[in-house]
């Protein structure tokens, strides 16, 4: 026998499994970072945080142009220096989370809820067949006391 023919082929949805490219071709949008909008409340800029009411309470011009520009360079600076330690650890978690989140939810919850739910099957005849024998008698001739009742406005 050949090599080929001993071997597993793994297939998803009849399409050959191979570890190349997931992405399907698929490319990143370096510009628009956020097609989906996900953090509008995130773009926040000098003036959304520092604003000086009047003239009676301005800085110096230079303290002012400086602030702006520290602000600026710094939330740029921090944010890219961070995401350059942080960002590739973060996404083989939250890749690793999402793919064990997924896993549980077909595997485990929805296959527990579907037993869950047959098995309350049962119960719910139990509790049908017990009203029924018992309240429902009883609602039905207190409906049936009540029943020529007519109220008249005078």
């Amino acid at each position: 026998m050949a090599a080929s023919e001993t071997s597993v082929r793994l297939t998803v949805g009849e399409e050959r499994v191979t570890t190349v490219d997931v992405t399907k071709g698929e490319d990143v949008d370096l510009k628009a970072r956020d097609p989906e909008q996900l953090h509008v409340d995130l773009k926040v800029q000098f003036h959304d945080v520092f604003g000086e009411p009047d003239e009676t309470v301005f800085s110096f011009d230079l303290v002012w142009r400086w602030a702006f520009k520290l602000f600026t360079n710094v939330k740029l600076w921090c944010y890219r220096i961070t995401s350059l330690i942080c960002g590739l650890p973060l996404a083989i978690f939250w890749g690793m989370y999402f793919a064990i989140l997924s896993f549980c939810a077909i595997w485990c919850w929805e296959p527990y809820m579907k037993a869950y739910a047959i098995e309350l099957g049962c119960v719910r005849r139990i509790f049908e067949t017990m009203l029924n024998a018992f309240y429902r008698p009883c609602f039905e001739v207190i409906g049936y006391c009540f029943y020529n009742i007519r109220i008249q406005k005078v």
